[in-house]
């Protein structure tokens, strides 16, 4: 940067010039950065989702219950209180052996459920992470409250295992479910 040679210090106006150079090269890394954090912000919350090749695109959005599913509207443990959520969620945990916090959803949750909508479909989402280690064991689970079926993703120590014999579709939203609800630990930014 300086045209003085080497082992010559720079003088005020050189310096000056460096400083700007740095400046201008930081700024432009913090407005790239903030661009993707917005740009995967958005494709999780907004919804659209580039697709594999020869699927469809995954559009999620999260919605308000509405007073038909109001009851779902819970923290993960107290929804195994609701006899329909409650015999699809046994019926989708038989497939596997679980840890007990993942069978009875006492697991760390930050968040009630929430509504979301996916191929044309509402589902409750509900998450929930192993106690104090959640960058070791996680758990999504979607159900469908008019079909009255559960999906579930358990990541546990780099392993996943899908329950509920959920379709292609169902899997991908489920994978993406992960990594948004647990970005820490999916996007190394803990």
């Amino acid at each position: 940067m300086c045209d003085q040679g080497p082992g010559v210090p720079p003088t005020g106006r050189d310096r000056g010039v460096m400083m700007k150079k740095i400046s201008l090269a930081l700024s432009i890394i913090a407005v790239c950065l903030v661009f993707s954090t917005n740009l995967l912000y958005a494709q999780s919350q907004g919804k659209t989702v580039p697709a594999k090749k020869g699927k469809e695109k995954i559009i999620i959005e999260f919605v308000a219950f509405t007073d038909q599913f109001k009851k779902y509207e819970v923290y993960p443990w107290e929804t195994l209180k609701l006899d329909d959520f409650q015999r699809s969620f046994a019926e989708m945990t038989r497939e596997g052996k679980f840890e007990d916090w993942v069978r009875s959803l006492t697991g760390t949750a930050t968040n009630k459920n929430r509504m979301i909508q996916a191929f044309k479909q509402k589902f409750v989402l509900i998450v929930s992470c192993k106690p104090h280690l959640c960058d070791t064991a996680q758990v999504i689970v979607l159900y469908d409250p008019v079909k009255k079926h559960a999906y579930g993703l358990y990541a546990a120590n780099g392993k996943f295992h899908f329950f509920g014999q959920p379709s292609d579709n169902i899997r991908d939203l489920l994978n993406i479910l992960l990594v948004e609800e647990f970005k820490a630990v999916y996007r190394g930014e803990s």
